[in-house]
């Protein structure tokens, strides 16, 4: 029995070939959705049928191309393992919403179909570039959760404070958390609309306090972010390196670290 023979269906797929179907195809599904919504159609069942058609067919043929790759994972180690890696997940979330809109209400179809645009984080499959950005941020997670629990803790107090201080003097616009809130992640991130300003006392002062402390934690955040994708172009400048490669290496860094950590708080507690 030959080599040939011994191969299964899945074995004579062309995968460069699909990868590339599968790029045309992504572009013709976030095309056809940027023209879909410039008709005013509130959802594809109440727009131009042909777009509907186009968006079930896509959306069957990603379908099948992530059957397709968890029976190739399957063959060589655990099928499970695709879908819970990164490029599985992604792949899921490109197909998943069409499937969800079956059972939605008809006034959510329009937010499932913008959706669809999550099927561009397919390309770092087949971008170096993008897979060396996810690698930078990637890398900086540690050190982000910290400071972003940072931010967090200013941004619960500053809401807090800010909505006990201005929901009297200004109700129509502190009246509520949710607004608050917007105030807060606005002010914590120095955007600054301007939409929302306090006008006691209280909650000038309020203001002040909180503008230091999170311009410390956001240009942290900057900084960690900043040296993390330097890093990155100066080692990966070669062509060569796989970052997919880089990926995991880095992902054994973290749980080896976090193994460490355990030992060190268990010998601690001790």
């Amino acid at each position: 029995m030959t080599d040939e023979t011994k191969k299964s269906w899945i074995d004579w797929i062309d995968w460069k070939t699909l990868d590339a179907i599968v790029t045309v195809i992504v572009w013709i599904s976030v095309v056809c959705y940027i023209v879909e919504i410039s008709t005013g159609s509130a959802n594809s069942r109440d727009g131009v049928p042909i777009f509907l058609w186009i968006e079930r067919t896509i959306a069957f043929l990603l379908t099948v191309e992530y059957g397709l790759r968890i029976v190739r994972r399957a063959k060589t180690t655990n099928w499970w393992e695709y879908p819970t890696s990164i490029m599985g997940i992604i792949d899921l979330a490109s197909i998943l919403p069409f499937w969800v809109g079956f059972f939605v209400p008809a006034s959510w179809l329009g937010m499932v179909r913008t959706l669809r645009i999550l099927r561009l984080f397919k390309f770092i499959r087949y971008s170096r570039s993008l897979q060396l950005v996810a690698l930078g941020f990637y890398r900086s997670w540690n050190l982000l959760k910290s400071l972003a629990f940072g931010m967090v803790i200013v941004s619960l107090l500053c809401m807090a404070c800010m909505h006990q201080a201005e929901k009297d003097a200004q109700p129509e616009a502190f009246d509520s958390v949710f607004n608050t809130a917007w105030f807060t992640m606005v002010t914590v991130t120095t955007v600054g609309y301007g939409d929302m300003s306090p006008v006691t006392k209280a909650g000038k002062l309020i203001a002040m306090m909180t503008f230091i402390p999170s311009l410390a934690l956001f240009a942290g955040i900057i900084g960690v972010l900043g040296s993390s994708f330097v890093k990155v172009i100066e080692e990966e400048i070669d062509p060569n390196v796989d970052p997919i490669q880089k990926f995991k290496e880095a992902r054994q860094i973290m749980r080896e670290t976090r193994k460490m950590l355990k030992e060190a708080n268990r010998e601690t507690e001790i």
